[in-house]
């Protein structure tokens, strides 16, 4: 699956471009966001910019904006880290596109792509553990717990309790549910 097919019937993954840059700063200051993501809350469009441009020149990162396949209106952000046949995903949705499946759509696309084009033997991510939209997500994304990976975080100066989870590329390759 080339990066032009990162797309299905109701998402597509696409670059990140400055322009989008106002969007994802305004989007990382809800409540939600902040609750669950390492995102600060003065993050501004410049960062943001400043952001795009070392993932686009950074080859163990991929980042994506997830935007509705149909309309283009932006929903999300997924990025990728990886090193040595292992990756770490995270991710946010916008608060308009919550409860649209989004999150579970965009963690299946990357992670297949991944799979065929990185090299990866695992996936992981984890999440803050009060986050049952998040966890539903990476379940339905095929991923399962990893207990072993569950650790407290210091997350913007708090101590967060954080789940594990992971994804093996020959679960991805034979068992994971389609988006």
């Amino acid at each position: 699956m080339s990066l032009a097919h990162l797309r299905d019937s109701a998402i597509v993954l696409r670059c990140w471009s400055p322009s989008d840059a106002e969007w994802y700063a305004r989007c990382a200051r809800d409540a939600e966001i902040q609750r669950f993501t390492s995102d600060p809350s003065n993050l501004t469009a410049a960062d943001v910019v400043a952001a795009i441009s070392v993932l686009s020149s950074d080859p163990r990162r991929e980042g994506f904006l997830v935007a509705d396949a149909r309309t283009g209106s932006r929903l999300g952000n997924i990025s990728l880290e990886h090193a040595d046949r292992t990756g770490e995903i995270s991710y946010w949705v916008a608060a308009e596109a919550r409860g649209r499946g989004v999150a579970h759509r965009a963690l299946a696309l990357l992670t297949r792509w991944a799979f065929a084009h990185l090299d990866l033997q695992v996936i992981r991510l984890w999440t803050h553990a009060d986050n049952a939209p998040s966890r539903a997500a990476a379940e339905r994304a095929g991923f399962t717990r990893n207990r072993s990976g569950d650790r407290l975080r210091a997350v913007k100066g708090e101590v967060w309790p954080t789940v594990a989870y992971e994804l093996r590329r020959r679960t991805a390759d034979s068992t994971a549910p389609p988006p």
